[in-house]
């Protein structure tokens, strides 16, 4: 059962016209009744014309009521909808992202495949250190690339293979904590230098001059220490660093570098 704030709420626009029309209609009368009317039956006419008088104010207010009641109802909405297509967007736009860097990461995973099959596949590269040095700089546009090698008697790692290092240039030897290359060793994981000047390469690397471009140090890890480190430049980027972990874990298992 309805309550009586809730019925009349419901039917405050008939209310009115009927109050209004009651009061129209009571207040009419009023000039119709003889001039030898009853006091008493003025007396009621005048009260009905006022009682119909205050449900029409009543009325009125209720109306009023309902009208600010609905355009704060409206106003609410229209923010919690404002509210809701801003999330909307948000969850659309973390949707996009989420697809974004699931394509990404099936991209990667396709061409890191093809890397490695590119650099394991070969025969040559598997016996041959200095061809796998050419086939990782062909593989990843290097213009350079050495290959060090732990001395088990020093700790020094020492030049054991290079590819298109100038003639007259011979790199030298590094101590772990050395430099960008003793850093990848220390740390056993690449680090990597972009936007690299001649200047930095002389103080940090064993390649000597060369224009601006990425320095790869790329270590070689077997039973939680560094034997290896390769070191690449290149002059854009490689994204090497990215599978290196599993390029070096497969020179380790097939004993290429051990």
């Amino acid at each position: 059962m309805k309550s009586g704030k809730k019925w009349f709420a419901d039917h405050i626009v008939q209310l009115f016209v009927c109050a209004g029309m009651g009061f129209v209609f009571a207040f009419g009368k009023l000039f119709l009744l003889p001039k030898d009317t009853v006091p008493m039956v003025v007396s009621m006419e005048t009260l009905s014309m006022l009682f119909f008088l205050a449900l029409l104010f009543v009325a009125v207010l209720y109306y009023q009521k309902r009208e600010k009641e609905l355009k704060a109802f409206e106003e609410n909405f229209n923010k919690e909808k404002e509210k809701w297509e801003q999330e909307n967007e948000f969850l659309k736009s973390l949707i996009n992202d989420y697809e974004k860097k699931e394509n990404e990461t099936k991209r990667f995973a396709s061409y890191q495949e093809r890397m490695l099959k590119k650099l394991f596949s070969e025969q040559n590269a598997i016996s041959d250190r200095k061809y796998f040095l050419h086939l990782l700089a062909a593989s990843f546009s290097a213009g350079a690339a050495i290959l060090y090698k732990e001395d088990k008697q020093s700790g020094t790692f020492i030049v054991e293979e290079s590819y298109a290092l100038p003639e007259d240039f011979i790199p030298k030897p590094f101590e772990p904590g050395e430099g960008m290359n003793g850093q990848a060793v220390t740390e056993m994981k690449p680090v990597v230098a972009d936007n690299v000047d001649n200047c930095m390469l002389q103080i940090s690397s064993g390649l000597g001059s060369s224009s601006k471009g990425w320095l790869y140090c790329l270590p070689i890890v077997k039973d939680g220490h560094c034997i290896y480190l390769v070191e690449m430049l290149t002059f854009s980027e490689a994204g090497i660093d990215k599978m290196w972990n599993e390029i070096s874990a497969r020179l380790v298992e097939m004993e290429i570098l051990q």
